[in-house]
């Protein structure tokens, strides 16, 4: 039957052409849903988005590594490198080794896909792959490990797609040199190349560049160390893809090829060991750090450290035979309070406790104490001429009485506080402190300074601060004396770089005073104010200015040289870490040699100056056996020197009443009898006891008594803090350094503080003195008090044994 042509015409079958079409946008649509919308469906790898960890590295002050230490997964990571500092050389020979089209393909090469399909399909197994080094890298950002599978890999391939379409080429290649493993524990290419080749990543050649390159993709089968032969090979593969890319000219291909391979197997280094150990102690997350992340760059001069640990080694070696096992240095940057070298021990890997660091283990400091006792002194009213008796003294403590002894066992009778800090006299230093109210404020002083060791009340130390009895660090005691460098401005020491050029705070108000500093470096680098003790050609006697001090602890345990320039601060210990006593190794002897040897290389390496003296000081002439001043008026006495004074504390002048007619020896009160009874002392033939007026009476105190103990009581009007003193004959002139002395209707009397003080009562006529020591403590518990009892002294027992000196007491100057 024929169809009717009215009828609407029946549909006509799909053509040929037509099914294509259809295949083709349909393969088209699920192309671009699989290429540019299924990979945003894939999240990234969460490694990939955390920053990588990097090996903490230290960096000395110009750059050049101290020591790089292991991440917690045991690797050895360099600090990510940016696209432009990564150099040509490198990245030419990573992409001709792992994917020459990085720069043309979209994180998945399809060609190089159907290349490794058809070359896999000949030869029956896998023989090439195709990975890219963006798939790559989503490989080894992977935190957990996958199963190698097919779901794997288009996983994988997702991810890069992904990584593609939000990253540049420029942040990929960069971050997947930084996570790739070169073997050996080595991840990243700085690593690397510190690693293998022991230089910064710039200074590769191809070469090099080409063996790094060759590494990843077999770190442990290519390890150079155990088959050179076979990296060595693939090296030049990868040399000649270079050629063939156009990376590299022909006269170069073959200088490559020809290169041999120098390796020195780098461990992040392990210089200045002591100070990088320091600072691992004291770093936690708010240490500044420089950028890249995880680099320390510190305050170290690497120049100056070699120098430094080489001048203990061979200074250690001159001493073998005096039980002399090791010594520590440290040299600060007064400006900025940066240590520019530190070494603890003369071998940190010598088998004599060489690990121990030497500069921050507390030891018994010695004299090196004093300066700060004679600083406070010339604050309160001291000056540089101030007569200080070196005579014997007694003072009672809770466990006895201290008698103090210099060094030698000899006195010197009227010595200026100049000559006692010079040569480091004991006797007048614990004088002095007793003078100034006793421990408590030298005890502040310290702990201001900065040294942390002292953390004991100030009846633990008593008197015996001042010479050395308790421990402290090298490093920090340093650090005090730069504050006197710095002429009076406190700030802490520091080994690192500071991480940013922000504006520094304001500077707080000077520790001490500025022309007190200057009054104690005058006095530390003055040679002839050391010759009592030191002769004059010691080894502490530097040929340009520079303060210098010694210390030396009971039996010789430990000796000291601390010194310093407007510049540097150099503290010098030497000893031994298990405390047992040298053998007659003093800080002339023991640390003076290293002091010099440093110091000197500083002068000459990078220069030192001096301090111009304050202008409101006063030089004036006076004569160091009564620190009287000389003027055109006084007579013509046989020793004098040049001293400076501060505004008002001009001593008085020198009269002819105060010689003896015809020999112009000076007079001395008459505390000084029993001393110049004797004829060994350095004063002889020069000075004679003020002749007696028979119608005078040598002053005596009787109220208080010598040793006696005052308790405040809060019960009391003024805590019972006011007291009487009476000395025969009438009329005397009662001063006290650390108390107020006033007068009620002609009767003197004290306005007592807790601490230790010394009251002196003069004669006009003779200058005789009469001097007593008290202590003012605060009011026992309430358990202990009763009605009537606090106000009443309690003179120290007649004949209570004489204590020893306190352990660490300075025995030498």
């Amino acid at each position: 039957m024929n169809p009717d042509p009215t009828s609407p015409a029946s549909p006509r079958p799909p053509t040929f052409k037509r099914r294509v079409l259809r295949a083709a946008l349909c393969c088209a649509c699920l192309f671009a849903l699989g290429w540019w919308i299924l990979p945003w469906a894939v999240p990234l790898p969460e490694g990939l988005l955390k920053p990588q960890n990097v090996s903490p590295t230290f960096l000395a002050a110009d750059g050049t590594p101290l020591r790089q230490l292991l991440t917690e997964d045991g690797q050895r990571v360099g600090a990510p490198v940016p696209f432009d500092q990564i150099p040509p050389a490198l990245l030419h020979a990573t992409l001709a080794a792992e994917d020459k089209r990085f720069f043309s393909h979209s994180g998945v090469d399809l060609l190089a896909i159907s290349r490794s399909a058809r070359d896999n399909f000949r030869h029956g197994q896998v023989v090439s792959g195709a990975s890219t080094i963006t798939q790559q890298l989503i490989k080894i950002s992977a935190e957990k490990r996958k199963r190698r599978n097919l779901l794997t890999k288009i996983t994988e391939a997702l991810q890069a797609r992904r990584l593609e379409m939000s990253w540049s080429k420029e942040q990929i290649l960069p971050e997947y040199l930084h996570r790739v493993s070169y073997g050996n524990l080595l991840t990243g290419c700085g690593g690397a190349a510190q690693g293998y080749f022991n230089k910064p990543m710039r200074d590769l050649t191809p070469a090099e560049c080409a063996f790094l390159a060759s590494l990843p993709q077999a770190p442990s089968r290519l390890n150079p160390f155990k088959n050179l032969k076979a990296l060595r090979k693939r090296q030049q593969h990868v040399l000649k893809k270079m050629q063939e890319a156009g990376w590299l000219t022909s006269e170069a291909y073959e200088l490559a090829i020809a290169e041999p391979l120098k390796l020195q197997r780098g461990t992040g280094g392990f210089s200045a060991p002591h100070a990088v150990e320091l600072l691992l102690q004291q770093c936690s997350a708010d240490v500044p750090t420089e950028s890249p992340p995880g680099t320390f760059r510190t305050t170290i001069a690497p120049d100056l450290q070699r120098r430094v640990e080489a001048i203990l080694q061979h200074r250690m070696s001159l001493l073998e035979g005096k039980h002399v096992t090791q010594a520590a240095a440290v040299v600060l940057e007064n400006a900025t309070g940066r240590v520019l070298a530190l070494a603890g021990s003369r071998d940190f890997f010598g088998t004599d406790s060489g690990q121990i660091n030497g500069a921050w283990a507390p030891h018994s400091p010695g004299s090196a104490l004093k300066p700060f006792t004679y600083l406070l002194a010339l604050e309160r009213g001291f000056t540089t001429a101030s007569i200080i008796p070196d005579l014997p003294v007694e003072y009672t403590t809770p466990t006895g009485l201290y008698r103090p002894e210099n060094y030698d066992r000899k006195l010197n009778g009227p010595v200026t506080l100049r000559t006692a800090l010079g040569s480091s006299l004991n006797i007048p230093a614990v004088k002095v402190l007793q003078q100034l109210g006793g421990e408590t404020l030298l005890l502040k002083t310290l702990q201001n300074a900065g040294i942390t060791t002292l953390d004991q009340a100030a009846d633990h130390y008593g008197l015996g601060l001042t010479i050395g009895n308790a421990p402290v660090r090298l490093l920090e005691l340093a650090n005090a004396y730069a504050t006197i460098a710095r002429l009076g401005k406190n700030q802490p020491w520091t080994l690192l770089q500071p991480a940013s050029t922000a504006p520094p705070a304001a500077e707080p108000a000077p520790l001490f005073q500025p022309t007190c500093c200057f009054l104690i470096a005058d006095i530390l680098s003055d040679n002839q104010a050391r010759v009592l003790t030191f002769g004059p050609h010691s080894v502490i006697r530097m040929p340009f200015p520079c303060a210098v001090k010694t210390g030396t602890s009971t039996n010789y345990r430990d000796n000291w040289t601390m010194g310093f320039t407007p510049e540097f601060t150099v503290g010098v210990w030497v000893g031994n870490f298990d405390n047992t006593p040298m053998n007659q190794v003093s800080g002339v002897t023991g640390a003076g040699p290293v002091f010099r040897e440093i110091f000197s290389h500083l002068h000459d390496t990078r220069g030192t100056s001096w301090y111009a003296p304050p202008a409101d000081l006063i030089r004036a002439r006076v004569d160091p056996r009564n620190g009287r001043r000389i003027t055109a008026q006084s007579p013509l006495v046989g020793m004098s020197r040049e001293e400076y004074f501060l505004p008002g504390t001009l001593p008085p002048p020198a009269l002819s009443a105060d010689y003896q007619t015809g020999t112009g020896r000076a007079y001395l009160p008459m505390e000084y009898s029993a001393w110049l009874a004797g004829s060994d002392h350095w004063l002889t033939g020069m000075v004679a006891l003020r002749p007696r007026d028979p119608l005078m009476t040598p002053p005596r105190i009787t109220t208080p008594l010598d040793g006696t103990v005052f308790y405040l009581d809060p019960d009391l009007r003024d805590q019972g803090g006011r007291l009487m003193l009476e000395a025969s004959p009438e009329g005397l002139q009662w001063t006290s350094p650390t108390l107020e002395i006033a007068l009620d209707e002609d009767q003197p009397y004290a306005l007592l503080t807790v601490g230790h003080h010394e009251l002196v009562a003069r004669q006009p006529g003779s200058g005789d003195l009469a001097r007593v020591r008290i202590e003012v403590r605060p009011p026992p518990s309430a358990a202990l008090r009763r009605p009537g009892l606090l106000s009443v002294p309690i003179p120290a027992q007649p004949g209570a044994p004489v204590g020893q000196q306190p352990q660490g007491e300075d025995q030498r100057p």
